[in-house]
């Protein structure tokens, strides 16, 4: 597990105005060719149901283990389930290499810059901050999926001391410091895959 930030903050930087799809789709509406071009960059818009204002829509998390047939499987599309996850850790193996993959769904306006904010916890002391830009979505039906690291793997800590209980909240935050969702979890990083000694 990577105790490095990676923060690609730069301090000049100003993100512009947000503009609602209905305005950008709006402008220039005469214009067909520019019409044309703007449906190509935000496909076909889905505004969402009204009854849910979120704009990020987080569907699940999914830790896939190099080398194992199952991955660990969150499904988050509920308050309850992102509670559950804090009550349910799921186990590492010291040393083993692994990715995550979030789903997710962006629905009613477009979200630029969102970062994924990943901070980890030993025994009440954070071991690690690692910030990852996800990117900029439009809305749609369809579920954006990320992959974490994008190249490579993670590798789990080992040895006396990275074996434990942990305890982490990852934070979805865009560009205008929106905070759409935090979810508190738990891991352990175990001896062995069917090690049930707390170390």
């Amino acid at each position: 597990m990577s105790d490095s930030e990676d923060n690609h903050d730069v301090p000049e930087y100003k993100p512009s105005k947000a503009v609602s799809v209905d305005s950008l789709l709006k402008q220039d509406a005469e214009d067909e060719s520019l019409r044309k071009y703007k449906e190509s960059l935000l496909g076909k818009v889905v505004a969402g149901p009204k009854d849910d204002p979120r704009r990020v829509v987080v569907k699940e998390m999914r830790v896939i283990v190099d080398g194992r047939p199952n991955d660990i499987v969150y499904p988050l599309e509920t308050k309850e389930q992102i509670l559950e996850m804090k009550n349910k850790p799921f186990i590492l193996k010291e040393s083993c290499h692994y990715k995550i993959k979030l789903s997710f769904k962006v629905q009613h306006e477009i979200v630029s810059g969102l970062k994924q904010i990943n901070s980890v916890y030993r025994k009440g002391i954070k071991v690690a901050n690692v910030k990852t830009m996800l990117g900029s979505f439009g809305p749609q039906a369809d579920a954006h999926a990320v992959v974490i690291p994008r190249n490579g793997w993670e590798e789990a800590p080992s040895g006396l001391l990275g074996r434990g209980s942990y305890t982490a909240k990852v934070e979805f935050v865009d560009d205008d410091n929106t905070n759409h969702l935090s979810i508190d979890y738990a891991f352990a990083i175990k001896s062995d895959w069917k090690d049930t000694k707390d170390e």
